[in-house]
């Protein structure tokens, strides 16, 4: 559910949600929040779009800044995951059942799960693959993972990939979904083919189309990904990533946009309000003329602007961007409001809706006036902007309205501290 909020430079009200403005000084806090990474890309935003995204594979080398990332690193990803989860696998040319590797126990009265280490270790040793997705509140990922969704406007879901041996953990096969591979430690070898399906869905898996749609022979590319490089693959494309009996791990950041199906599957909960839709199906020469209406409507409907924009704003008001805690600005009392040097970001993937005068982040709708346009849109492009850059871009605006507008947005989780 969105919820709708008109703002204004001098007044801040947000419909069902307590809102308030709070005077007084801001007191020192240490430093916390991480800062922003370097940069993922050396191209931008518009030539990925215009040239590769959902088009053709990418390949940067040496553009992630993997800095001191270390196996340390990775065992604690791996460690904090989710180990009971279907989500998280062991693949040794096939996926190894959950009760070789995975054991139940009580902690004093509460049921947990770990991992059966010597068995991991030993399937480790003989090349198998572990395999942690759907990776959340993991800073080292949710960082990168953040820079994908800044650059393409999409959800991103994380997954991570550690092996040591030489045996693929999947065979050839196509994903459903934009994936960005980072490696972060080692090297391994991508051999990507392309399409034999385009665009393929969720419910598309190769594994069930591979007879239909074979992959193809010749290899598009085959190269070495490296410590720093990232590669873009779009859904469809088949591909094979074989360690090279070294060790190795890498992230794969999958982005997931609004396909079409889902703008049909939301119209076909609107359909019902047309009696048409409603109608008793007998035999095909009494029922086509009403089917004929039926497909009428449902043109008329799909193609309508404002069915669409509905559409939109009701998919992006439905994503949540896990914002970092900052409990000790913006929970402690004697803490006014954020310090100047702080960085800001929307809590968004995209800046949905600024060309109509409104901003949607995290459930949300901000309807803007002249002044609160410009300053999202600054916000927006600008991630991690410090308020102390705002004050000189927006010298009209009054800088303690400001300072407070700032401070009640990153409460109501609209907004972000980067840094400070």
């Amino acid at each position: 559910m969105v919820q709708e909020a008109p703002i204004t430079i001098n007044f801040l009200k947000i419909k069902n949600r307590a809102s308030w403005l709070v005077e007084g000084v801001f007191d020192k806090v240490p430093y916390r929040v991480g800062s922003l990474m370097g940069p993922l890309f050396n191209i931008t935003a518009n030539e990925f779009v215009d040239c590769y995204q959902e088009k053709k594979p990418l390949l940067m080398k040496r553009t992630a800044s993997v800095g001191d990332f270390c196996w340390r690193d990775a065992n604690e990803i791996m460690f904090r995951s989710d180990v009971k989860s279907n989500d998280f696998k062991l693949s040794f040319g096939r996926v190894v059942p959950k009760h070789e590797y995975v054991e139940s126990y009580i902690d004093i009265g509460t049921l947990r799960h770990k991992l059966i280490k010597p068995v991991v270790y030993e399937y480790l040793r003989k090349g198998a693959t572990l395999i942690a997705n759907k990776i959340k509140n993991e800073p080292l990922v949710d960082r990168y993972a953040r820079q994908i969704a800044d650059f393409t406007g999409r959800q991103v879901v994380s997954s991570a990939y550690a092996a040591f041996g030489s045996k693929d953990s999947f065979r050839c096969h196509w994903d459903t979904r934009d994936v960005f591979a980072i490696q972060l430690i080692g090297r391994k070898r991508w051999v990507v083919y392309e399409p034999s399906l385009a665009s393929p869905l969720y419910t598309q898996q190769s594994k069930d189309y591979e007879q239909q749609y074979p992959c193809p022979s010749t290899p598009y590319m085959d190269f070495i990904l490296e410590a720093g490089d990232v590669f873009y693959l779009p859904r469809g494309w088949w591909h094979n990533p074989l360690p090279l009996g070294e060790p190795t791990f890498h992230l794969a950041l999958g982005t997931f946009p609004a396909y079409t199906m889902d703008y049909l599957s939301w119209m076909l909960k609107q359909i019902p309000e047309f009696i048409g839709a409603r109608q008793s199906l007998v035999e095909w020469e009494g029922d086509r003329n009403n089917l004929a209406s039926v497909a009428q409507y449902i043109s008329d409907f799909v193609t309508a602007p404002e069915n669409y924009h509905r559409f939109m704003d009701e998919f992006v008001g439905a994503t949540r961007v896990e914002s970092t805690l900052a409990m000790e600005i913006l929970g402690d009392p004697n803490c006014s409001t954020v310090p100047d040097n702080a960085g800001i970001r929307l809590c968004a993937n995209k800046p949905h809706g600024l060309a109509d005068s409104y901003i949607i982040a995290n459930g949300t709708k901000l309807n803007l006036d002249e002044q609160g346009l410009r300053l999202m849109n600054c916000i927006a492009h600008q991630p991690g902007v410090s308020l102390a850059t705002l004050f000189t871009k927006f010298p009209e605006m009054d800088v303690a309205k400001l300072r407070q507008l700032i401070t009640q947005l990153c409460r109501q989780d609209v907004l972000e501290l980067t840094h400070y």
